[in-house]
């Protein structure tokens, strides 16, 4: 055998114990990775009612040896996990339990809507437009007020009462916004192209009647209520007693101090009053007809005005 064969083989022998070294060298300053002992699994962040539409705030992930995992639970990065928020919590669950599909509807579930309703409430649908809905910005599962402005002008003289506004209906949950009964997910932004006009709002029966005649005297509006209350139960969050309506007078400094002696084209009312003729009486006798003025004005002076007086008792037909 040549010196070049030998040569070479020792050179090939050489990088590959070369190689082996490196591999063996690199193995064992590897630091090992240890085996997951644990499982992070959704649970409820707080004690949830029945009945209550999930948020983001309602869910957390807790860790959790494997062993204790239950078989349905929901686990963290989990290929094919259910989204839970925005669903219908079936029963109550103390704080720290783990959620599973089970304990949830979806919103796609046929009777979803129907099974948001809480015992003995009913769903009824207001008319919104981009201010009195927040500008698209509420969503089902929120809590907002119903408040009622009206045009005061027909029914009243009195300028600081030519408009008012009160809260007909406090703390209502917010069960759909348009067709939709699920709050967007996380990171997406509300669809502002195609807001919805209407509001689906969980109400009592009492409530419900209010609403009906409220959306008939005026127009309705949707005052969000924060989430940050010392308890869920909207019973008990409840305020004591509706604050009492507020009128154009209220806000209005030029409508308040505005004369009262003067009309709004500056005349003064005796003057107006001084010149208005009076009152005319219509009579009828028979199939004839003629006017008159009243009882009142020919008391006054009217007489001379060649007015023949008022009948004391009523002519025979």
């Amino acid at each position: 055998m040549s010196n070049v064969i030998k040569i070479g083989l020792l050179l090939l022998c050489a990088v590959l114990i070369a190689l082996i070294v490196r591999v063996v060298v690199a193995g064992v300053s590897r630091p090992s990775v240890p085996h997951p002992s644990t499982e992070k699994i959704l649970v409820s962040a707080a004690d949830l009612p029945q009945g209550l539409l999930l948020r983001d705030e309602d869910l957390t992930w807790k860790p959790m040896p494997i062993a204790d995992v239950p078989p349905n639970a929901i686990v963290y990065g989990a290929p094919g996990a259910v989204e839970l928020k925005g669903s219908l919590l079936r029963h109550p669950l103390a704080s720290g339990t783990p959620i599973a599909a089970e304990d949830v509807m979806l919103p796609g579930a046929p009777g979803f809507l129907a099974a948001t309703l809480k015992p003995e409430m009913r769903a009824v649908s207001v008319a919104v437009d981009d201010v009195s809905g927040n500008a698209g910005l509420i969503q089902p599962g929120d809590y907002v007020d119903l408040l009622l402005t009206q045009q005061m002008d027909r029914r009243t003289d009195s300028p600081d009462l030519a408009v008012s506004s009160e809260t007909v209906v406090e703390r209502i949950r917010v069960l759909a916004v348009g067709s939709e009964i699920q709050r967007p997910k996380s990171g997406d932004a509300p669809d502002v192209t195609n807001r919805a006009r209407t509001v689906t709002l969980e109400v009592t029966p009492r409530m419900g009647e209010v609403i009906s005649v409220a959306a008939r005297l005026g127009s309705l509006s949707l005052a969000l209520r924060s989430f940050a209350t010392v308890t869920r139960d909207p019973a008990a969050s409840a305020s004591a007693g509706s604050p009492p309506p507020v009128w154009a007078g209220d806000i209005s400094r030029a409508l308040r101090d505005l004369p009262r002696a003067r009309s709004p084209q500056g005349v003064t009312t005796g003057a107006r009053s001084g010149s208005a003729s009076p009152p005319a009486v219509t009579i009828y006798r028979g199939s004839d007809r003629s006017d008159a003025l009243s009882s009142s004005a020919q008391s006054s002076g009217a007489a001379g005005n060649n007015v023949p007086p008022l009948p004391s008792q009523r002519a025979p037909l």
